[in-house]
């Protein structure tokens, strides 16, 4: 059950890099410093719990389902019971378990 929940971990974090580096290619108009100042500030606010999950503008999801907002902690809520945050937009978060919920902007 562990090196289950240890591989998803994996998956979750390998995702959310892949999704960075393509959100960064198509996001020309952003500085390259700008992308790694967003990156590395992600990397960041989640060392020590369980690495990234998801990011999408000022709002990071860890794996531990820490998040660094209001609107990271309700896609968290939303995901709570559907295996957790494995990707996240504005107003739109996708879990583990293959559901997806709206999150509402406050």
């Amino acid at each position: 059950m562990r090196l289950c929940l240890d591989m998803r971990a994996k998956v979750r974090t390998t995702l959310a890099v892949i999704a960075a580096g393509a959100l960064a290619g198509c996001a020309s108009s952003a500085s390259s410093q700008d992308r790694e100042e967003r990156g590395a500030s992600a990397v960041e606010l989640c060392r020590g719990n369980g690495g990234v999950a998801a990011f999408d503008d000022d709002a990071v999801i860890c794996n531990d389902e820490t998040s660094s907002d209001g609107r990271g902690e309700r896609a968290v809520e939303a995901c709570r019971d559907h295996e957790g945050v494995t990707a996240f937009d504005d107003d739109l978060v996708i879990c583990g378990d293959s559901t997806f919920h709206r999150v509402e902007e406050n």
